[in-house]
């Protein structure tokens, strides 16, 4: 049932994988509360999950943002600003690591896989931050996602748990910096849901 409580508000999702990701149930509730969106995938073969889902909700603003390359990124937040001008709200739902090396031990995780994950699953939601506070002229919402597995361990979540344990520090500071000019940057730790990530 519609509540129109965001209507007129204009938001970017970043990260919706499928019908079963959290990303896919905050956009349902964000267009049924009549919030005008927009989504970014990565490469063509995200482009083809994604593109169905924003038919569904009639979203005809999709953008191709590959968040480890800042060009990537730089390209994605200028297509949104001339398309939008301004935003009122962004939600951050990107997280990735080698599934091999959450399968072992934390101990065996390789530098490479490390980086990697803190720069996709950590890293990312600054710099997406970074680029979209210019647009939130008017204040507005930064909202990311993070487990339980950021405050206690939890089997076969490793180096993922540490990325998550970094992005809810990130979190705290970028409320600090951001807070002065309107913006509210909150993360949300859901409970255990069967997504694709949770999927193996």
């Amino acid at each position: 049932m519609s509540n129109q409580l965001m209507a007129g508000k204009r938001g970017l999702i970043m990260g919706l994988a499928n019908d079963k990701s959290i990303a896919w149930g905050i956009a349902k509730a964000c267009a049924d509360a009549g919030a005008e969106l927009a989504f970014t995938y990565m490469g063509d073969a995200f482009r083809k999950r994604v593109e169905p889902l924003a038919q569904q909700l009639g979203v005809p603003h999709l953008y191709d943002c590959d968040v480890s390359k800042p060009e990537s990124i730089d390209a994605a937040f200028a297509e949104i600003e001339k398309t939008w001008g301004k935003i009122d709200f962004l939600v951050h739902a990107i997280g990735f690591s080698d599934k091999n090396e959450l399968r072992g031990r934390y101990v065996d995780t390789s530098r490479e896989n490390f980086l990697m994950t803190m720069d996709v699953s950590c890293f990312s939601f600054t710099a997406v931050a970074k680029r979209a506070e210019r647009l939130m002229t008017d204040g507005g919402s930064m909202l990311t996602l993070t487990y339980y597995g950021a405050e206690q361990v939890m089997p076969h979540y490793n180096v993922m748990g540490v990325a998550k344990a970094a992005l809810e520090a990130s979190v705290k500071y970028l409320a600090e910096d951001l807070g002065k000019d309107g913006i509210r940057v909150n993360a949300i730790s859901a409970g255990p849901i069967k997504t694709l990530a949770a999927s193996g």
